[in-house]
Order: structure tokens, then C-alpha cells, then sequence
């Protein structure tokens, strides 16, 4: 059985927070479409400050997946870059 949608909401709600609590900027937008594309959610940085905008006409499941794997993205330590021995 599928997680009622009132729980969705507040785990939505939870991700948002997490997401403000490392400086991370959530917006749900109505993202346009035309013919020929699909906008869908993403992220970018202005700046120095991280931006994710989430598409709110996607089904509750899908922000929060998107959400979810993006935050873990971010949280994740960045690898050593190899040594250029040139």
C-alpha cells in the first residue's frame, strides 16, 4: 500500500528543511513546456548558493525521489582530483 499522501507532504516538508540546513534553496515551480521539450527538475548554483527547483505538477512520489538523490548528492564528500604529474 503506498505511503498516504499527507505523509508525502511531510516528508517533502522534512527534505526542504534538511535542504535549508546546508544552505540548499528548494523551490516548486510550474515549469513551462512547449513543443518539442519536457522541463523537468534539476539543479544549479548562482553564485556560491544552490538552487533546486522541483516541478510541481510531477506526482509527490517523484519530488521527493528527485529530492531525495539530490541532497544525497550534495551531502556526499567531493574525491581527491588526481595529481597532474605532467
Amino acid at each position: 500500500m503506498p505511503p498516504s499522501k499527507n505523509k508525502q507532504e511531510t516528508r517533502l516538508q522534512e527534505l526542504i528543511v534538511a535542504a535549508k540546513g546546508i544552505n540548499v534553496q528548494v523551490r516548486a515551480e510550474k515549469l513551462l513546456r512547449e513543443a518539442g521539450y519536457r522541463a523537468h527538475s534539476g539543479r544549479c548554483r548562482i553564485k556560491d548558493q544552490h538552487l533546486i527547483l522541483i516541478d510541481r505538477d510531477a506526482p509527490i512520489s517523484e519530488q521527493i525521489e528527485f529530492l531525495a538523490g539530490e541532497l544525497a548528492g550534495l551531502q556526499q564528500p567531493e574525491a581527491p582530483s588526481e595529481p597532474n604529474n605532467d
